[in-house]
């Protein structure tokens, strides 16, 4: 019985890496015949700098960076493809588990880390740079960025002088931006499919877990609409029907535009970019997973993207199994059209518990997954 293991990383807790390991070995104890085959997966979020040291030879580039509120902290990006391609994940300078503890405040704080991360990969010599926008703590348009990379944020003729200039600019000046980057291609990557405004945009579906008051929802959503506006009419590209474009605070859309980058969804891409199909003639089962299954997922996030791109595929359906760290029941119907089982390590545990030991409950829940597969007529 050949079975993939293709779990997503569980956020906070564990690595796509870790948790495939964890898994494999989890089954094995059931029954170690089982022919097994660890494939990590990523969706353009967190997790996404291990997926690509796992599939290609890379060097590692560790750099001072800033956090989204001006600390500086030790980063890393890597570059593979012969060093010309430099992949750089946003959360990793700009996300959101570098404010645990710290406080929130979205107007005081931007993506200018990641923006040190590209610059020092075009003075590096990279030609492609592929961005992985997931796990971010900012909603800032990606205006830390492009300030970084030479765009000046301008009112009434000066520069802005706050950390997050959308929140009070009027116009901005390109052109020395243009010139720094017009020999380099972007890709960027997504790890959810909000457009940028509106009632499942940037702002309302992401700014409560970024630590965004409700009170302040409709000044952010003005902010990123005015700053959606001027960069549609700079570029001539009607920003708002971007499947994405929410992702990353906003950065989705407007990068796919200062960039002239199209957008993917992020688990696609990475399975296309590894080639994945090639391991999936006479595979039987597929056991996937992410910490948490629930109305989020459903915005195309990793499990879910592999499955469809799986289904997509010209093969035998293999049985799929997802494992998560918490399932919301009440989308029960849902995810049933999605996946064959689904088993959810909270059950009958604590929360804080499953975070606290997450290798221990990971691989017990392994274990009944295991037993399950061993009785299965496949």
């Amino acid at each position: 019985m050949k079975i993939i293991i293709s779990p997503n990383s569980f956020k906070g807790t564990l690595s796509s890496i870790d948790a495939c390991n964890l898994i494999e070995r989890g089954i094995k104890k059931v029954n170690s015949r089982f022919n097994t085959y660890k494939l990590p997966i990523a969706d353009g979020g967190d997790g996404s700098l291990d997926f690509f040291k796992y599939y290609f030879p890379h060097k590692s580039i560790l750099l001072k960076s800033l956090n989204p509120v001006g600390e500086t902290i030790q980063s890393e990006y890597i570059l593979i493809e012969k060093e010309k391609t430099a992949v750089i994940e946003f959360a990793n300078s700009s996300g959101y588990s570098l404010m645990i503890n710290k406080e929130k405040d979205l107007s005081n704080m931007d993506s200018y880390g990641t923006g040190i991360q590209i610059k020092s990969a075009i003075d590096n010599g990279a030609k492609k740079i592929i961005l992985c926008l997931g796990g971010s703590a900012t909603i800032d348009g990606a205006s830390g960025i492009l300030k970084a990379l030479g765009v000046k944020f301008l009112k009434d003729g000066k520069e802005v002088e706050k950390r997050n200039p959308i929140t009070d600019m009027e116009e901005v000046d390109i052109s020395n931006f243009l010139k720094y980057i017009k020999n380099v291609e972007f890709v960027l990557l997504s790890d959810v499919n909000n457009k940028i405004l509106g009632k499942d945009g940037a702002v309302m579906i992401y700014g409560k877990q970024k630590g965004l008051y409700q009170e302040y929802f409709k000044k952010f959503e003005n902010y990123l609409e005015k700053f959606t506006q001027l960069a549609s009419k700079i570029f001539d590209i009607n920003l708002l029907t971007i499947e994405g474009g929410g992702s990353a605070g906003g950065a989705g859309a407007i990068l796919s535009a200062f960039f002239n980058a199209k957008l993917y969804n992020g688990t696609e891409f990475l399975l296309e970019f590894v080639n994945y199909k090639k391991y999936m003639n006479d595979s039987s089962v597929i056991i996937t997973g992410e910490g948490a299954i629930d109305l989020q997922s459903l915005n195309n996030k990793g499990p879910i993207a592999l499955i469809q791109y799986i289904n997509n595929l010209k093969i035998k359906k293999p049985i799929t199994i997802a494992i998560a760290g918490k399932f919301d029941y009440s989308l029960n119907g849902k995810f049933n059209n999605i996946f064959d089982y689904i088993f959810s390590i909270s059950d009958m545990r604590k929360t804080e518990d499953v975070i606290k030991d997450s290798k221990k409950y990971l691989q017990e829940e392994s274990i009944k997954v295991g037993r399950f597969i061993n009785h299965l007529d496949v």
